[in-house]
């Protein structure tokens, strides 16, 4: 892996687990919305960098919600509860 590549996947892993975190602290019932508008968001943000990589947006939401259920079985999320 390059250094390049390091960085990505660690800035990439680094917000999967915060915005999974986030999302945790929230309502179960506002964890679905939010989910979806954090999905919108990584969209827009990866669009505004000119990458035309939809599995990208997949593959982070998918790792937001994997996390997200880790958080719920684990019962709590940082400090909180799940």
């Amino acid at each position: 892996m390059t250094p390049d590549q390091k960085a990505a996947y660690e800035a990439l892993t680094g917000l999967v687990h915060r915005t999974a975190m986030k999302i945790a602290e929230l309502p179960k019932d506002q964890r679905g919305a939010a989910l979806q508008l954090a999905s919108n968001s990584i969209a827009r943000g990866i669009a505004n960098l000119g990458i035309a990589e939809p599995k990208l947006v997949e593959v982070c939401a998918d790792g937001i919600a994997a996390v997200l259920r880790e958080i719920e079985a684990s019962g709590k999320p940082s400090g909180g509860h799940a």
